[in-house]
């Protein structure tokens, strides 16, 4: 199985596709204006999944690392992970330190 992650910086986002064993399989940074968030951050992973031959059914969840859910106009954590999991139709964490998200990802069941 394989995993979005997504960190958020003021500027840029750095988008990966890891495994199982936090291998990273492939990765890229793109700029995403805050405003319509989720729905960009999901036309990158997408496009970054399907450069890879990966599809829906071989993600298992998104991770997004973000300081503070309200620099892109949510105004609470559970908001955000609704519309991840809504947007992407498989489990959404956020966490603020990556390696902690990482470990919670690559635990998903």
């Amino acid at each position: 199985m394989q995993y979005f992650v997504a960190n958020f910086s003021n500027l840029e986002t750095q988008l990966s596709i890891i495994d199982d064993n936090n291998k990273t399989i492939d990765q890229q940074t793109v700029q995403i204006a805050t405003e319509n968030y989720v729905k960009d951050l999901a036309h990158y992973l997408i496009e970054l999944s399907h450069q890879n031959n990966l599809y829906h059914d071989d993600i298992k969840g998104i991770g997004l690392c973000i300081t503070d859910v309200k620099l892109i106009h949510y105004d609470n954590k559970a908001r955000l992970i609704e519309a991840l999991e809504n947007t992407f139709g498989f489990k959404a964490i956020i966490n603020t330190h990556h390696e902690t998200l990482i470990n919670q990802l690559t635990k998903l069941n």
